[in-house]
C-alpha cells in the first residue's frame, strides 16, 4: 500500500457496493446487496461529522455499511480496543442513535458491521490470539458490536510496510494468523448466529487460501472448508481486492475471477458448503489507483460475459469513502447496475 492508503487508514473512510452477496446458509441471499466501509467519520466526537456520513450514505443504494477499523492489544494480561483509535469509551454518545437512522431510518435498510485489522494492523489478530477468541469476543461484544447494535464482522487480515506488499508477504501473515481468522469466524458466528461475517484478501490470498487448500498453519483445507458451517459456510462472502498486490497483471480480472475464483469453487462446492459459490465473491476497486467508475463498470460487465452460465458476481468494492464522497449516488447507482 502507498503512503496515501495508510494515511486513509487513520483518518479515511472504506467504502464497499457489493450486489449478491450472500449470507449463511440458514440466512436468504438478498439480490441486490451493496455495501459500504467508513472509517473516521464515525470515531469522530463531533457528532456533525458522522451525522453528515449519515445523511450522503443514507438515501444511496448502499444497504450494508462496515465501520473500519477496529484494533486490539495485548499488554501485561490486558486487552484493550479501539475503533479508528479510539477507545470506545470516547465515542460520541449520539453515535448509536446516529447508527440507527442509518439503519432503518432510509428507503433502503441497512445493517452495520465492524471491520477488524486492515493495512498495518496484523499486530490486532496477533493480540486476539494472546487473549484467547472467546475472551476477545466477549470484549467486543460489550465494548463495540452490543452498544452500538452491530450486525456481524468485517476480517482484514493484511501485513503492513511496502516491502511486504506482494502476494508472499499477504501469504506470510495468514500462514502466522490464518488460524486464528479462523477461529473467531467460526467462534463469533456461534454467538451471533443471525449475523454476517467477510474476509477481505487480495486477489492472490483468495485464490490460493480461500479457493485451493494453500496449507496455511493450523488450517486443514482451504479457509472456506475450515468456516463449513453445516450446509452452509460461516463467510457469507469475500471482499477481493483487486488493486495493488491484489492486481492479477497481466491477466484480466475477468479472467482471473473466472479461472482462480469462480470455477475452483463450482468445482469444489461439496467441501465449502457454497451452494451458489458465485455470492461469495465481490470485487474490490480503488478509484486512487486509476480505477475510475467507468473503469469498474467495464470490469465488472467483462466479469459478468465470462461467467454467463453462473450467477452475477456478489458485488464490487470500493476502497474508500472518502474517495468517492462526493459521487456516492452514481457510484452506487452504477455499480449496482454493472453488477446485476
Amino acid at each position: 500500500m502507498n503512503r496515501d492508503r495508510r494515511s486513509f487508514l487513520r483518518c479515511g473512510a472504506a467504502a464497499i457496493l457489493a450486489a449478491g452477496a450472500r449470507g449463511r446458509a440458514q440466512a436468504p441471499a438478498t439480490p441486490g446487496r451493496r455495501i459500504l466501509y467508513v472509517a473516521g467519520r464515525f470515531s469522530s466526537p463531533r457528532a456533525a461529522a458522522f451525522e453528515a456520513a449519515v445523511a450522503a450514505i443514507g438515501p444511496s443504494e448502499f444497504n450494508v455499511i462496515i465501520l473500519a477499523f477496529a484494533q486490539a492489544s495485548y499488554r501485561q494480561g490486558r486487552l484493550r480496543l479501539l475503533y479508528n483509535g479510539v477507545p470506545p469509551r470516547r465515542l460520541s454518545p449520539r453515535l448509536s442513535e446516529s447508527l440507527r437512522q442509518l439503519r432503518g431510518g432510509f428507503r433502503t435498510r441497512k445493517r452495520i458491521l465492524l471491520s477488524l485489522g486492515g493495512w498495518g494492523n496484523a499486530a490486532t489478530f496477533a493480540a486476539i490470539r494472546s487473549a484467547g477468541v472467546d475472551a476477545f469476543l466477549r470484549q467486543l461484544d460489550d465494548e463495540i458490536v452490543g452498544p452500538l447494535g452491530l450486525d456481524g464482522l468485517d476480517l482484514d487480515l493484511e501485513p503492513g510496510t511496502k516491502a511486504e506488499n506482494t502476494p508472499a508477504g499477504w501469504h506470510a501473515v495468514h500462514d502466522d494468523l490464518g488460524g486464528t481468522l479462523v477461529t473467531v469466524t467460526n467462534a463469533y458466528m456461534r454467538r451471533h448466529p443471525g449475523h454476517w461475517i467477510t474476509h477481505a484478501p487480495i486477489s492472490s490470498v483468495a485464490a490460493a487460501l480461500y479457493v485451493r487448500d494453500g496449507k496455511v498453519r493450523g488450517i486443514p483445507g482451504s479457509i472456506f472448508q475450515a468456516t463449513r458451517a453445516g450446509t452452509g459456510n460461516n463467510i457469507a462472502w469475500l471482499n477481493v481486492q483487486f488493486y495493488e498486490a491484489g492486481d492479477p497483471k497481466p491477466q484480466p480480472v475477468a479472467a482471473y475471477y473466472r479461472d482462480q475464483l469462480l470455477q475452483p469453487l463450482l468445482d469444489g462446492r461439496r467441501g465449502t458448503g457454497l451452494a451458489r459459490p458465485w455470492e461469495a465473491l465481490a470485487l474490490g476497486f480503488e478509484p486512487h489507483y486509476h480505477q475510475n467508475l467507468e473503469a469498474c463498470e467495464a470490469t465488472l460487465r467483462a466479469v459478468r460475459r465470462a461467467t454467463a452460465g453462473s450467477g452475477p458476481p456478489g458485488g464490487a468494492f470500493v476502497w474508500q469513502y472518502g474517495q468517492i464522497a462526493h459521487e456516492v449516488k452514481q457510484w452506487g447507482t452504477g455499480l449496482r447496475e454493472a453488477v446485476t
